[in-house]
């Protein structure tokens, strides 16, 4: 794994903020601290939310010298001199015009970043709603029939068997109601904050918005999920379309090739060497990838599958996501033996039981 670029951030005002907010979510980027005599800058709290440093005075020489990028973005002399007079920190700042440029890309990273989401999300949307058709349909069509057989009631006088079809109506428009509300809550454009998350909440919901699609394939879903996991600091919409994207490749890959019929997903928690992380496992009993594809299944559109609505970039999509909320997700795989992914996230307080999910 490469070794991150290492950051420092003077300034935590809004340029300053702006910086953090996006360099946190970019892969392969450590920040070292972010700097700024105001303690009641906007840009601590969001640092103190994600673990990185801060300090209200300049930053030591051990850090600087550590960093491969230092960030002007607040133009403190007090901050930036001891800089810009020292001959080895110099040519490791960046100040003036190409602080500005540096945020102008980095905020295009994020927000072209932010539409490849979105359009992957609303691909697999797409698909989970052309499958979905027949269950949407059946309330509907409940709907019509009682409709007809209330005004029979009705005309026949008979007010009770009337008054009964009227709450079989309502009871279809309920289950309608709550579908679309699960497709309208997955299309929805993700939160760009995140949040104590419940890993177990997100992978229930996803077995919910999932059920019908693979229920009508003969797919099994079946999860295992450890009690009292710690909550991680995410998006739940983020995780969820992770999640949704993994188990989604593992259906087309076992439909495509009548091979398998079961798709595992497990939650764990446990320590590393970096602090406690949860652990989510995917894995199907379909045809697996061959080892040829193995190093390139995170690449921007690279696929194995046949040409089609496919975009290429859906696990391109989950490995941009994970490494932003500081994770990791691997795949392992042989031919005829299944595929398994790994993400790995690192835990909040072992103490909570979890957040939003849902």
């Amino acid at each position: 794994m490469p070794k991150p670029l290492t950051v420092v951030i003077l300034g935590a005002g809004p340029e300053g903020t702006e910086f953090l907010a996006t360099l946190l979510r970019v892969p392969g980027i450590e920040i070292l601290v972010i700097a700024d005599r105001d303690p009641s800058s906007p840009g601590f709290e969001i640092a103190e939310t994600a673990g990185v440093r801060t300090t209200s005075g300049p930053v030591r020489l051990p850090v600087l010298r550590r960093a491969d990028v230092i960030l002007d973005a607040g133009g403190d002399p007090k901050l930036v001199g001891p800089i810009q007079r020292n001959k080895l920190l110099r040519p490791k700042l960046l100040d003036g015009p190409a602080t500005h440029l540096a945020l102008r890309l980095l905020t295009q990273y994020r927000q072209g970043q932010a539409q490849l989401r979105q359009t992957e999300r609303m691909t697999v949307m797409g698909n989970l709603l052309a499958s979905a058709a027949h269950e949407l349909n059946n309330p509907l069509l409940v709907i019509t029939g009682y409709s007809a057989l209330a005004g029979a009631h009705f005309q026949a006088g008979s007010l009770a068997e009337a008054r009964e079809d009227i709450n079989r109506m309502a009871e279809a428009a309920d289950r309608l109601q709550a579908l679309t509300a699960r497709f309208l809550r997955f299309g929805r454009p993700a939160s760009s904050s995140d949040v104590p998350c419940d890993v177990n909440a997100c992978v229930r919901a996803v077995q919910r918005l999932l059920a019908h699609d693979l229920r009508r394939l003969d797919i099994r879903l079946v999860t295992s999920l450890a009690p009292a996991l710690p909550p991680v600091l995410a998006d739940p919409q983020a995780l969820q379309e992770v999640l949704v994207n993994l188990i989604t490749n593992a259906r087309e890959a076992i439909t495509a090739s009548r091979h398998g019929c079961a798709i595992t997903c497990e939650t764990t928690a446990g320590p590393n060497d970096t602090g406690r992380y949860v652990q989510i496992r995917i894995w199907d009993d379909g045809p697996g990838i061959h080892h040829v594809h193995l190093p390139h299944i995170f690449d921007p559109l690279y696929t194995t599958k046949s040409p089609g609505p496919n975009t290429g970039m859906g696990l391109a999509v989950c490995y941009g996501t994970v490494a932003a909320l500081g994770g990791t997700i691997t795949c392992d795989s042989k031919p005829e033996q299944g595929v398994l992914f790994t993400i790995r996230l690192p835990a909040g307080e072992p103490d909570g039981t979890g957040g939003q999910g849902s």
